[in-house]
């Protein structure tokens, strides 16, 4: 068996209308209309998620940076997460001072586990910062009551999530702040790019402020009146992460039909746990993903080598955060730790076929019965 073409792991869906948008921002987007595209990719964002702000930055990391900032926390603070995402996740909180607590994930939607987080507030908890991972919604109803209960701020880290929902409503749309991405894997993409949403007018008047060197010109031209950040996304950019975002349904359709193809070849294989949403809410599906219930972290690592081998490129989990060297491991993390070992994201870029998605199910199936 040998791949016929390389099999990409992501990768989007380019149309015309991206074309036309981004050479639309070369010729049109300076001078006068410099920040056009910017400001059309904010509305857009905010009118289909349904909520009052946006601002678009250079990248997910520093808009979750920014929200940390933006919610004023500090050295001395904890903020409670997830201990299974990329890490900017956690890094985000690093930056401020505050510190991560790291907590474990729902088995079956790899997304951080309510109960999990109840047990690791102290009197130092300021904020809680959920990932809905991969696309798939986090159990918000627990996590909100939660928040209530012990006046704790919400993030979403919603960065590959544009277009999931939970409970009809769409991710991004829960907590104070929300953070999406629109890097060349994700869903909506731009090469790098993203975008921090809410709701609170006092939150996104602060987020503004330090995403623009804290530049008021209150007392010259240029006065800054609070430490800031260069942190907007470039006008060219957003031409691109306009039209992806102006196309987010025909994208999610597009996701979705690939974890069909992949469910439809995977749903009665013995061995293998297929990650899929839970019947009151919505996934993107931006990363089709399968647990291995019978393999160790080197038969997982052996299959992934097989895949190389025949030009397929799939991720395997995200390692345990709490194990890098700049954090602490205060509480076990035994589902992480087992998704890390055993878990497998599939290839889903836009431009898969069902033939892709076939290859790669046949070489899966037949390396797990090996």
């Amino acid at each position: 068996m040998s791949a016929r073409k390389k099999i990409p792991f992501a990768g989007p869906s380019i149309s015309q209308k991206e074309i036309d948008y981004v050479v639309d921002g070369v010729k049109n987007g300076f001078y006068e209309n410099y920040d056009q595209h910017t400001r059309r990719l904010e509305k857009a964002v905010c009118d289909y998620l349904g909520v009052k702000h946006g601002i678009a930055t250079h990248c997910c990391t520093v808009a979750l940076h920014l929200a940390c900032e933006t919610l004023g926390l500090t050295q001395g603070d904890e903020v409670i997460c997830t201990d299974f995402s990329w890490v900017a996740t956690a890094y985000s909180i690093d930056y401020t001072g505050a510190t991560p607590v790291f907590v474990d994930i729902d088995p079956d939607s790899w997304c951080i586990n309510p109960e999990a987080v109840r047990k690791a507030i102290t009197p130092k908890t300021k904020a809680i910062m959920l990932v809905h991972t991969f696309g798939n919604p986090a159990e918000m109803d627990e996590i909100l009551s939660i928040a209530k209960e012990y006046n704790l701020k919400v993030i979403e880290d919603a960065a590959p999530s544009l277009g999931a929902e939970y409970k009809n409503n769409k991710t991004g749309t829960f907590g104070d702040i929300a953070c999406f991405s629109f890097q060349g894997a994700k869903i909506a993409v731009s090469g790098e790019g993203g975008i921090l949403v809410t709701n609170n007018d006092a939150l996104f008047e602060r987020a503004s402020l330090l995403a623009s060197m804290g530049r008021t010109d209150s007392q010259a031209v240029f006065w800054s009146d609070m430490l800031g950040y260069q942190y907007t996304i470039a006008n060219l950019t957003a031409a691109l992460a306009l039209a992806q975002v102006e196309r987010i349904e025909e994208l999610v359709k597009m996701k979705r039909q690939i974890f069909s193809w992949y469910e439809e070849r995977l749903k009665d294989v013995p061995g293998i746990k297929i990650i899929r949403e839970k019947p009151y809410s919505r996934s993107n599906y931006c990363y089709p993903s399968i647990f291995l219930e019978n393999k160790s972290r080197m038969e997982r690592d052996e299959i992934l080598k097989k895949f190389r081998e025949e030009n397929i490129h799939a991720r395997p989990g995200f390692p345990q955060m709490s194990l890098f060297p700049v954090h602490q491991h205060r509480f076990p993390t035994p589902v992480t730790q087992r998704v890390s070992e055993s878990g497998i994201s599939l290839p889903a870029a836009a431009i898969l076929t069902e033939e892709d998605v076939d290859f790669v199910s046949k070489l899966l199936i037949e390396q797990v019965h090996a």
